[in-house]
């Protein structure tokens, strides 16, 4: 049975970590109110006027991965040429305008909320302007 839900996806998925998802779930929906959570990709996605640009791995047990993208049309470039500049010392870039932030558990998740929230805020704006650089 495919779910339709994230309720659905989530009881199917019987993660370990299903408190972690949850608390990572409000993070990104209280950070950022404009994003709608879906399911795509079999895991929670969050689009921004339509386009999935936050979307939740689970592959790999013991965290939580959040991959903030482009969107299923978006192109990879691994020019170097990354969108910001991170200051969190959390994002590791996968493309130019790609990066995976892994949440290695609810005590990470404290001590590094605002700096998640201030990412999902950043690629939020940049989704907004098409993730073209602001100069």
């Amino acid at each position: 049975m495919k779910a339709q839900t994230i309720e659905q996806l989530l009881s199917l998925l019987d993660h370990p970590d299903s408190a972690l998802i949850d608390a990572v779930r409000t993070l990104v929906m209280q950070a950022a109110p404009a994003l709608v959570e879906g399911v795509k990709w079999n895991a929670p996605s969050y689009a921004l006027n339509g386009n999935d640009i936050i979307t939740f791995n689970f592959r790999n047990y013991g965290a939580v991965s959040l991959i903030f993208h482009t969107g299923p049309k978006g192109k990879d470039t691994k020019t170097g040429n990354r969108l910001f500049e991170d200051k969190t010392g959390l994002v590791e870039w996968v493309a130019d305008k790609r990066f995976v932030v892994k949440v290695e558990d609810c005590r990470f998740l404290q001590t590094h909320a605002a700096a998640i929230a201030q990412l999902v805020q950043t690629w939020v704006a940049y989704g907004a302007n098409n993730f073209e650089p602001t100069r």
